[in-house]
């Protein structure tokens, strides 16, 4: 049944999304593929729907997998017939978010990673929406909305289960006055634009594609789907500009290619590599969310790896990268991320702050390695141990306090879980710690093969714990002497119901005198004495 308006449902609507469509993908196309027409979108306003021409060109044939210029590439519409993808995988939330957008007469799109994702057969994580709205007109459509963002404006819709769509408008090229840059990179960009514009202004091409809820056409400004059949990860336009437009998408384009299994394009590769020490220009908590994602992924191994082999590792965290140049030490580190991936690919619920363990794997080890360390008794002392080698590398990760104190609590508490007589039964002393859960997760990933461990990490998932020590509630005291003085009441209890000290001719009869009283006593000003007149 179909959700708004005619049914989207194609012939092949029983095959895998992306099996015809992208039946070229990694090299090949579709010998039964058809030739489709190709528009060019022109200059339009973002309130309206423009003018679509047909133009002839040829560079995205089928089995034509060269590079055109970015910037003279027309635009190739998919019709519903020509693609796999359909409505009823898309997100019932984001589906409704598109339509009423289409209802109230705005363009909207379905964009970016998810499009790419369902052509290609997975499950997107996120669905991005662009319209033509701007981030006010989307305000005014859901009660549900709220505006974020600086460099650019964007509308954000909450839903249960932290469920939230971002809601873009339509960037501009980047041309106008109102865009704020600092040498290369942009600092402030809230300038809107049209459909083709945006496209361009986006990282990768196979991140480039819009799926028009309206036609339920794929339309493709930059050559993505032409990228998807290769394999291939390339910016759009010119890479040497676009990383120093945005230094983050040079991590992105790492990122795409390790999970995807993708090849980086020869361009694109030349060009991040002599522009990677751009990335230290970057702002830094932008680069932390960007590794805490990673670290999750399921892809973990393979995307550090390729960090360490481009020079990254080395800019970023050179602590790290110095200790991964001793003997011996790559491989192993490589294991305890690949022990991340195995836990996420297994629906495990690893914490970025406890993969965090894997990834400064050898310091972990050395410490948690130390007959010193281990010999300790009190669990503030081996806490301290394991800040003191290695809170100069997670600095360098800019990591937050409260994800180095739940990471150092975890550490503090390897050596007693670890040294449990038997895991028939938890010690009494270890039920109900806050770090009980990290430090078991934090063994599992340095020693997998201990028996016991796994079993007792998945019941610690179910066992009611102490909250960290930053998230318990402190009562906070007040002030001294908050409440008190002229007009205020007394923010004490042993001083509710005493009476005005002094008599009645120093405090006054009015109610500032009464109210004087119950505070600090306030000291008179002294009259000067008048002097004599004539009169007098």
């Amino acid at each position: 049944m179909a959700i708004h308006g005619d049914d989207d449902t194609s012939p092949e609507e029983g095959k895998k999304p992306g099996k015809g469509f992208l039946s070229g993908l990694f090299g090949g196309s579709s010998p039964e593929e058809e030739p489709v027409e190709e528009f060019s979108v022109e200059a339009e306003n973002p309130a309206d729907h423009g003018t679509v021409s047909r133009v002839e060109d040829n560079d995205f044939k089928s089995g034509d997998f060269s590079a055109p210029d970015p910037d003279q590439t027309p635009a190739r519409i998919y019709t519903r017939d020509e693609h796999d993808l359909s409505r009823k995988q898309i997100d019932r939330d984001a589906l409704k978010a598109l339509y009423r957008l289409h209802d109230h007469g705005y363009k909207a799109y379905l964009v970016g990673g998810a499009v790419r994702d369902l052509l290609i057969g997975k499950a997107p994580k996120d669905f991005d929406i662009a319209t033509s709205a701007t981030p006010q007109q989307v305000k005014k459509l859901f009660r549900n909305c709220r505006i974020i963002g600086r460099r650019f404006r964007l509308a954000h819709l909450y839903y249960g289960h932290d469920k939230i769509l971002e809601v873009a408008t339509f960037r501009s090229s980047g041309g106008a006055d109102e865009v704020i840059r600092d040498g290369e990179m942009i600092r402030r960009d809230n300038v809107y634009g049209t459909p083709e514009e945006d496209a361009r202004r986006r990282d990768l091409t196979i991140n480039g594609l819009f799926y028009d809820i309206g036609t339920f056409s794929i339309l493709d400004y930059v050559g993505g789907v032409t990228d998807l059949r290769q394999g291939v990860v390339r910016m759009i336009g010119d890479p040497q500009h676009s990383f120093r437009e945005d230094p983050v998408r040079l991590l992105r384009a790492i990122r795409h290619s390790s999970r995807l299994g993708f090849r980086i394009g020869e361009e694109t590769l030349d060009a991040l590599i002599e522009n990677r020490e751009e990335i230290l220009k970057a702002n830094r908590a932008r680069l932390l969310e960007e590794f805490l994602k990673d670290l999750v992924s399921g892809r973990a191994a393979a995307y550090f790896q390729q960090l360490l082999k481009l020079g990254f590792l080395e800019l970023l965290i050179p602590d790290l990268h110095e200790r991964l140049e001793e003997e011996g030490e790559e491989s192993k580190w490589l294991e305890l991320l690949e022990g991340v991936d195995a836990g996420i690919a297994a629906g495990e619920p690893i914490r970025p702050h406890q993969a965090l363990a894997a990834l400064i794997g050898p310091f972990v080890r050395e410490v948690y390695e130390e007959e010193e360390v281990e010999q300790l008794k009190a669990f503030r002392d081996r806490k301290s141990a394991f800040r003191e080698l290695t809170q100069p590398v997670l600095r360098q990760l800019k990591v937050y306090k409260k994800d180095e104190d739940r990471l150092w609590s975890a550490m503090g508490g390897l050596h007693r879980v670890s040294g449990c007589d038997s895991w028939d039964e938890l010690p009494s002393s270890l039920q109900g710690k806050h770090w009980l859960r990290d430090s078991l997760q934090v063994l599992h990933l340095l020693q997998p093969e201990l028996p016991g461990v796994r079993e007792w990490l998945i019941r610690s998932r179910k066992m009611e714990l102490e909250d960290p020590p930053e998230l318990a509630r402190k009562r906070r005291r007040p002030r001294r002497g908050q409440g008190k003085g002229p007009g205020r009441r007394s923010s004490h209890p042993a001083d509710e119901g005493k009476k005005p000290s002094g008599n009645s001719s120093q405090t006054g009869d009015s109610p500032q005198g009464e109210s004087a009283g119950t505070g600090r006593r306030r000291r008179r000003r002294r009259r000067r004495p008048r002097k004599d007149t004539p009169n007098g």
